[in-house]
């Protein structure tokens, strides 16, 4: 019957924060935050400086563990059977690429150890975003701009259901943050698709479908009018 459908569409993606609460550097963040992210839309997370946008992807994504509370991922809890959250592109400064070898090399390198991607997909992103000349110099010798870049390319080239960006847009020139734009709008008619990230610019709120405000250890949303 109907529940059914439902109970099915929600194996996509339903990203479940349960009581949680996360304090970092001796100063609380969360306290006791309880939300259901629903899947399929585009989420701005918004914050002061400090606030702990960060803190939140990264514990979303299982790189950083609740004080209490749990994180799920379709049911599952992140940090129990499933380390991390499954088949997510992540741009969060990590990973460290490799400063003395090519931008191309540490991008197979990674597409080797998660085989998925292969030199085509790379290749296409490479060219998208205007990387394609400089991929085979040393990364060590890239701009801020071309660094961020590459986080884009590799949280990317996995063709993943979910994209998990902390500040994607910084660093970039105009011209690149609109490809970046058309690139996420492309991204988002895949089914079931969703985008959670950050940005410290306004502009990009309006790219939202809804936005979560970290205020007072919580997290208060704010659905757009269309």
């Amino acid at each position: 019957g109907f529940m059914d459908h439902v109970s099915k569409k929600r194996r996509y993606l339903m990203i479940e924060l349960r009581n949680v609460s996360k304090g970092f550097k001796g100063i609380e963040l969360f306290r006791d935050v309880s939300l259901c992210i629903p899947d399929g839309k585009k989420i701005f997370i918004k914050g002061t400086n400090g606030s702990g946008k960060s803190v939140l992807l990264k514990m979303i994504i299982g790189f950083s563990r609740p004080d209490s509370g749990q994180i799920l991922v379709n049911g599952e809890e992140v940090g129990k059977k499933q380390d991390f959250i499954p088949n997510a592109g992540i741009c969060i400064n990590a990973p460290e690429f490799v400063g003395n070898v090519s931008g191309y090399d540490n991008l197979m390198e990674l597409a080797k150890i998660r085989k998925i991607a292969g030199k085509e997909e790379i290749m296409a992103l490479c060219e998208r975003f205007g990387l394609a000349e400089h991929i085979h110099k040393k990364y060590g010798k890239y701009s801020l701009g071309m660094k961020q870049k590459m986080r884009l390319i590799q949280a990317f080239m996995e063709k993943p259901d979910i994209l998990i960006l902390d500040e994607p847009f910084d660093a970039l020139d105009k011209t690149s943050r609109e490809i970046l734009v058309n690139y996420l709008e492309e991204f988002m008619s895949g089914p079931h698709h969703t985008l959670i990230y950050t940005s410290h610019s306004p502009e990009f709120e309006d790219f939202a479908d809804i936005i979560y405000e970290i205020d007072d250890h919580k997290l208060v949303e704010h659905v757009k009018v269309r």
